[in-house]
């Protein structure tokens, strides 16, 4: 599996359009690369992800219940 290009370091991460805060950095592990925002680890997956916004430097997600 590819790993992402960018690591979205700084961008913003929004769940259903809800802002959950700013992208901490990419934690490259092996098959299942993660977005750190605060605390949490969240899967940088395909079926996750709804849209990425480089020009507003947003990644909008739809994650399952309880994963935040």
């Amino acid at each position: 599996e590819d790993e992402p290009d960018e690591d979205f370091t700084g961008w913003t991460l929004f769940d259903d359009g809800v802002e959950v805060g700013v992208i901490d950095g990419l934690e490259p592990i092996p098959g299942n690369p993660c977005l750190q925002v605060g605390d949490a680890l969240i899967p940088l997956h395909e079926d996750f992800v709804e849209r990425v916004d480089s020009e507003a430097r947003a990644v909008y997600m739809h994650l399952p219940d309880g994963l935040l």
